[in-house]
């Protein structure tokens, strides 16, 4: 930024300096809210997962999501045995509180269906994405009585939502 000054060795009455002056606080406040700004975006950057922290939470995610879809997947040829019962409890949970983080990022890659949110909305009063839909229900049993033969087709989706999402973090890792 270039500031003027006032001519040397001109007459200058004190009405003649004041825009100079006015010129001269009016350019540092605007310096001193661009350094404000400046400081805010990059304590924002700082504050957001970096892509490699984003990688780790999308392994960690997709470990127990697997997890989760080989017990209903079991469930499904076997039955809720008590064992997949208290696995699916265990999966249910911790999607249940891991999901909304991830969700954030993968939501954009996800394919939606009516049939998610309808069956959310008969069983539990509240519309869910295709993810949602596998953990919804409370027990593997109510799970597997209330299935609408779309588990298959939810599974599908949800992983071609985390593919992508992978994908994705794949090339900004590149691009770095």
């Amino acid at each position: 930024m270039r500031i003027s000054l006032p001519r040397v060795g001109a007459a200058q009455s004190p009405e003649s300096a004041r825009p100079f002056w006015r010129r001269l606080a009016l350019q540092l406040k605007i310096r001193a809210k661009d350094r404000a700004f400046a400081r805010e975006v990059e304590e924002m950057r700082s504050a957001q997962p970096t892509i490699r922290e984003r990688q780790q939470d999308l392994v960690r995610f997709y470990l127990n999501y697997e997890n989760l879809i080989e017990i209903l997947c079991d469930a499904a040829s076997y039955g809720p045995t008590p064992g997949l019962e208290a696995a699916y409890r265990s999966g249910r949970e911790w999607m249940a509180k891991n999901y909304p983080t991830m969700r954030r990022h993968v939501i954009a890659y996800l394919k939606y269906s009516a049939e998610d949110a309808q069956l959310s909305l008969e069983r539990h009063r509240g519309s869910a994405d295709a993810f949602e839909a596998l953990f919804y229900a409370p027990t593997l049993s109510e799970f597997m009585e209330h299935d609408d033969g779309q588990m298959i087709g939810r599974i599908n989706r949800t992983r071609e939502a985390l593919t992508r999402y992978g994908h994705h973090l794949r090339m900004l890792a590149s691009n770095d």
